[in-house]
């Protein structure tokens, strides 16, 4: 019943669904990549992370859910930054937040700074707190930060709800 579920939902996405959003959406049996573009299937959802066995090697791989996207699905996103409360993240644990008060500015910990979106979804800080840090543009919108300018995110701020 669960396969059966996985490929309904698999063919009803839309695939431009970019990356996950939640762990919800880590449906054991479901086709996925991830941000090297390595191909698999879920078979497992523990402790928050969605386990995927890869379709090379046959490894089972533990990621978070939002280092995967259906797979064929785009890893692009046409989401814009928004003004606004952002809550950020480390994990699932809360570690803070920013706040957009007009596109192009920013604050945390009432500190000023200012940024550009890039085409490729780059985001980077000019000025302010974040000036060090590599930042990109995730579906949601979210934003995506690390220190080292690799493709996983350890702090990704969402918007408030």
């Amino acid at each position: 019943m669960r396969s059966l579920l996985a490929a309904f939902l698999m063919a009803t996405a839309p695939l431009a669904a970019a990356e996950f959003r939640s762990v919800k959406e880590c449906v054991p049996g479901a086709a996925v990549q991830d941000r090297e573009n390595l191909t698999g299937q879920i078979v497992a959802v523990e402790r928050g992370m969605c386990k995927v066995k890869l379709a090379k090697g046959g490894k089972v791989t533990a990621y978070m859910p939002w280092m995967l996207r259906a797979a064929g699905a785009s890893a692009e996103t046409d989401d814009q930054l928004k003004v606004g409360e952002y809550v950020c993240y480390v994990g699932e644990q809360a570690a803070g937040g920013m706040r957009i008060p007009a596109l192009g500015s920013y604050e945390s910990d009432g500190k000023r700074g200012t940024y550009r979106v890039e085409p490729s979804r780059k985001i980077v800080f000019e000025s302010g707190p974040f000036f060090e840090y590599h930042a990109k543009l995730l579906a949601g919108p979210r934003i995506g930060m690390n220190l080292n300018g690799g493709t996983f995110y350890n702090l990704t701020c969402d918007p408030k709800r």
